[in-house]
């Protein structure tokens, strides 16, 4: 008993003060539990686990008494699985029990109980092997081209049975070249390379030639390199054309218009490849664009189509090319309230009395909290709509929410300070559930506990998106007001930028190396902290203080050097100065409403929209 609660006191230290003070003995002694496992000291652990035996987080204890013994005992296992069914702490038991099965030599078990449900790469390539061990050859064979043809790299799991599958009477060139192409569309190209080696004559010259392609597409301009008489060139000539768009859809026309007549293109491939050419020339507002997608087959007029031949014409200030397209998009049922904005624009530019209904669609978008809900009221005179709309849950739906023992458990975890766990359960029950009820309760428990991000997702999955109070939070309010003092900004502002950022999330990182609330990058955050006496430190771009200091600072700089317009700074933050600065010389004395919706990149574009409004 001494050693106990000699144990139980270095835990106590370990713990933070301020959470030491909430803890309970029983809480306590689970920690202890824990630790003395991490300690090899069994006797300890099972002594602890005994005083716990009613508690919450007991199924915890017995999930780390079975990982410490290597899943070794099997009946343990299935034990536990029977006792939690269909809990997030059983489907980790079994994933993790699934996988040291093999290692063990134990193939006939995991065969027995392998569940296709826990969608795992590996479990599936373990799978597979077990059946061609069992003598199922042929069977487990012929599934193996599923589990090869993938973009990226297969699990190591796979190897064996790749082996054998690629000797074998299974495997056919073409799954190298599928999965070939499959790789160059995620830029895969080393990958690329490795399928290209299963492959010869005709395919194998042509794939050369697509991964040249993809690493520089300029060299698609020359027609010797790309033979016609060689049938697998058309699928090089059509990769490097669609990486060409990317930056000079000119120069892709350009070379498009040599190989066109030169291969046997389909229908299909001609239509989708000069859509795309022609939708990259009209996002750099090439003077031909529009008469180039006018002549794409009336098939092809998808809403993205003429969305960007409303936005050429709102560029070239062309009313009534405005109002031709908005009106060809009214007719596909698919348009967005928010063109009619513009279509009452072009009514007025050209002094046409706006029709009734038209009139009537418009005050019906200026009731809507939008972008373009308050630039059509603030346009009639209107009030600003600020609906609000609280989360229809009722109580017994919350409490019904509440009882799951994922949430009841992940309650518990946040008491003792394992925030990651809870997580975890929290997760496991929004990704099982698809009614819109259960997930508006789940975003008041995160709401709760402070996960902005994780409640403001749910919501959307909920398709509920008026609850201001969840879709609109305000933490760290303190620190956003010093730091929008400081530098002579609106707090609202700082809280929009951070809100489209990281909807609050404190520690996240993004694919491109931003970090924090505010999403800095980390050569952004050094040149700022610099100017303003400031140490650098990558690590505390996650320290929500530190972060909202550095964002707003460089928002501020933003704001001054685009003379204090908001809009532009907010491009600047999103997409870079560098960006704004080229698309401003593109477009001068355009009108600012105009100038947003003609910004290049979609992503920008609804990032200015999402934070003004």
């Amino acid at each position: 008993m001494i050693k106990l609660r000699a144990l139980v006191t270095l835990i106590i230290i370990l713990i933070p003060i301020q959470l030491v003070a909430k803890l309970n003995t029983t809480q306590q002694n689970y920690l202890a539990a824990l630790d003395a496992l991490s300690a090899g000291k069994v006797n300890q652990f099972n002594q602890l686990s005994k005083s716990l035996s009613n508690y919450i987080l007991t199924p915890y204890l017995e999930y780390e008494h079975i990982r410490y013994g290597k899943y070794k005992d099997t009946q343990a296992v299935k034990t536990f699985l029977e006792r939690y069914p269909n809990q997030s702490i059983s489907h980790r038991l079994q994933h993790e029990w699934l996988l040291s099965l093999p290692g063990k030599g134990e193939w006939d078990t995991f065969l027995a109980n392998y569940d296709e449900n826990l969608k795992s790469s590996t479990l599936h390539c373990y799978y597979l092997r077990a059946r061609y061990r069992s003598g199922e050859k042929d069977k487990a064979l012929a599934r193996t081209a599923d589990a090869w043809i993938t973009s990226g790299s297969a699990p190591k799991a796979c190897t064996p049975l790749f082996k054998i599958w690629l000797k074998s009477a299974y495997f056919k060139p073409e799954f190298a070249y599928e999965r070939l192409q499959l790789a160059l569309k995620k830029g895969h190209t080393s990958l690329a390379s490795y399928s290209a080696n299963f492959l010869n004559g005709d395919q194998r010259k042509a794939a050369n030639m697509m991964i040249w392609a993809h690493k520089s597409p300029s060299i698609v301009s020359s027609t010797k390199r790309f033979p016609s008489a060689n049938p697998y060139m058309k699928d090089a000539v059509l990769h490097g054309l669609k990486r060409r768009v990317r930056r000079r859809p000119d120069l892709a026309l350009s070379y498009w218009n040599k190989h066109r007549d030169r291969f046997e293109f389909s229908t299909e491939e001609i239509a989708e490849l000069e859509r795309k050419i022609y939708l990259g020339l009209a996002r750099q507002f090439d003077q031909n664009a529009s008469n180039l997608l006018a002549s794409l087959p009336s098939e092809y007029n998808s809403r993205e189509v003429l969305e960007w031949q409303i936005r050429v014409s709102l560029r070239a200030r062309d009313w009534s090319s405005v109002l031709k397209w908005v009106e060809a998009l009214e007719k596909t049922e698919e348009m967005d309230p928010q063109w009619y904005y513009w279509k009452h624009q072009a009514y007025l530019a050209q002094s046409i009395e706006v029709p009734l209904q038209d009139m009537q669609q418009l005050n019906k978008l200026a009731k809507t909290r939008t972008y373009y809900g308050f630039l059509t009221a603030e346009l009639l005179g209107a009030p600003l709509s600020l609906t609000n709309s609280p989360l229809p849950v009722t109580l017994g739906k919350h409490t019904e929410i509440g009882g799951l023992p994922e949430i009841d458990r992940a309650q518990e975890f946040l008491n003792i300070g394992h925030t990651k766990t809870a997580k975890r359960e929290w997760q496991y029950v929004v990704n099982t559930k698809a009614d819109p009820l259960d997930l508006m309760s789940l975003a008041k428990f995160a709401n709760q506990w402070g996960w902005h991000n994780h409640a403001i997702r749910a919501v959307i999955a909920a398709d509920h998106w008026h609850d201001l109070s969840i879709r609109f939070p305000t933490p760290y309010k303190q620190t956003f007001v010093t730091a929008a003092n400081q530098v002579n900004l609106d707090t609202s502002w700082l809280f929009a930028i951070a809100r489209q950022e990281s909807a609050f999330a404190e520690g996240v990182r993004s694919g491109a190396g931003a970090r924090g609330l505010m999403q800095l990058m980390p050569a952004t955050a050094r040149q700022t902290a610099k100017k303003i006496g400031l140490k650098p430190s990558n690590n505390s771009l996650y320290d929500p203080a530190y972060n909202i200091k550095l964002g707003s600072n460089y928002l501020s700089s933003m704001y001054r050097r685009f003379s204090e317009n908001r809009a532009l700074a907010t491009a600047a933050y999103n997409a870079g100065p560098h960006r704004v600065k080229k698309w401003i010389k593109s477009s001068p004395a355009l009108s600012i409403d105009v100038w947003i919706e003609t910004i290049p990149y979609d992503e920008t574009r609804r990032y200015v929209k999402n934070v003004l409004a």
